[in-house]
């Protein structure tokens, strides 16, 4: 292995360990694997509790063409492979593997395949996959080495960013436990105080019998307040783990507004974090993402709000931007598939546009 793969190799490895977004760290994982491996094509995707392909980022692929593409990646053929068998996997000519299925209409052709997998510990985490080296040869042992070198590092990377979230859960879970106290000890004393001074007022045989009825309704106010505040307490000393998923969005909208080139506004309505499940919450963020890309990419808008909106029955995700309007009819592989994420739990997916008002989505799934 000469000196400058080597070098290129070490560089990389820092790279990802800059401490930055997970995004940011994976997609220059896949920048460096490419790189690093002279291929024209590379991706990573990220797999669910069950097993199938979930989150899919790619580099060397225009925007325009990945728009065309009929399908969005799921897990069939090499990537279904190493889903099931997660070794490392080098394949000269892609058709001739056992695993083939082919490629969706409007996907560009490749030749040579090298896909690796990401495990943290025993976990595993996704794969990083690379097609088409440039000089039309296939992929060697080294750069199967390489990559594997690479794929440590971002199980790394997963893990300290999981290992941070933790952190903030438990401080989270302090805080709670310090807002549950307060509530018991501050407001609940007082609004029993409040209520025995009232029921003393109350016994005043002077009192009309209109005084008398308005402080039986205050009493009984009072009575389904503090029924409503020992339930929130009850909720935040809940030790269930926390999906703090304010923060993800919040980290991610960051990140896209570095990309949009402006700040893009948020909004949450709701108990965001409390009934959205962590099966769920897997799957906001990545609607999230394509929804607010799509805007970016193809709507030549100033502005782009997201509103995320939860309640007992379902879940609400809306984006509206000013920008020139959705074209009825054009349903691209990324809308295609947010509507079969919104179809599969039971839910919808609605795009509405005008060059007036611009573009409006609306994605709902039901809890």
């Amino acid at each position: 292995m000469d000196v400058t793969r080597l070098s290129a190799l070490s560089d990389a490895v820092m790279d990802v360990a800059k401490g930055e977004d997970l995004k940011t760290s994976l997609n220059r994982v896949i920048q460096n694997a490419v790189l690093i491996t002279d291929c024209t094509y590379g991706a990573l995707g990220s797999i669910t509790a069950d097993g199938t392909l979930e989150d899919f980022t790619f580099v060397g692929m225009s925007d325009e063409t990945a728009d065309e593409i009929d399908t969005f990646p799921e897990g069939k053929g090499l990537l279904g492979h190493l889903l099931a068998v997660p070794e490392p996997l080098r394949v000269s000519i892609i058709s001739e593997h056992p695993s083939s299925v082919g490629f969706p209409k409007g996907h560009p052709l490749m030749s040579g395949f090298l896909g690796v997998p990401i495990r943290i510990r025993d976990e595993l985490y996704g794969s990083i996959y690379l097609t088409q080296k440039r000089n039309g040869k296939s992929f060697t042992e080294e750069d199967e080495k390489l990559v594997v070198v690479l794929a440590s590092a971002a199980g790394v990377a997963i893990d300290s960013y999981r290992g941070h979230i933790a952190q903030n859960q438990v401080a989270v879970l302090a805080e709670r436990e310090r807002i549950a106290r307060d509530l018991h000890d501050l407001v609940i004393q007082r609004l029993f105080a409040s209520g025995i001074t009232l029921q003393a007022i109350e016994s005043d045989p002077s009192l009309s019998v209109e005084v008398y009825g308005k402080i039986q309704s205050v009493l009984d106010n009072l009575d389904s307040t503090v029924q409503q505040i020992r339930t929130t307490i009850f909720a935040l000393l809940d030790e269930h783990p926390i999906v703090d998923l304010r923060t993800l969005i919040m980290s991610e909208v960051a990140s896209l507004s570095t990309t949009a080139g402006f700040q893009i506004s948020y909004s949450f309505l709701g108990p965001i974090d409390t009934v959205i499940g962590e099966d769920l919450s897997n799957q906001v963020i990545p609607v999230i993402r394509e929804l607010i890309t799509n805007a970016i990419r193809h709507a030549e808008a100033n502005t782009i709000d997201l509103v995320v909106l939860a309640n007992q029955t379902y879940c609400e995700i809306r984006v509206i931007d000013d920008g020139k309007g959705y074209i009825p009819g054009e349903r691209k592989s990324g809308l295609l598939n947010l509507e079969r994420r919104a179809l599969a739990r039971g839910g919808e997916f609605e795009i509405l546009g005008s060059a007036i008002y611009g573009t409006r989505t609306m994605w709902r799934v039901s809890l």
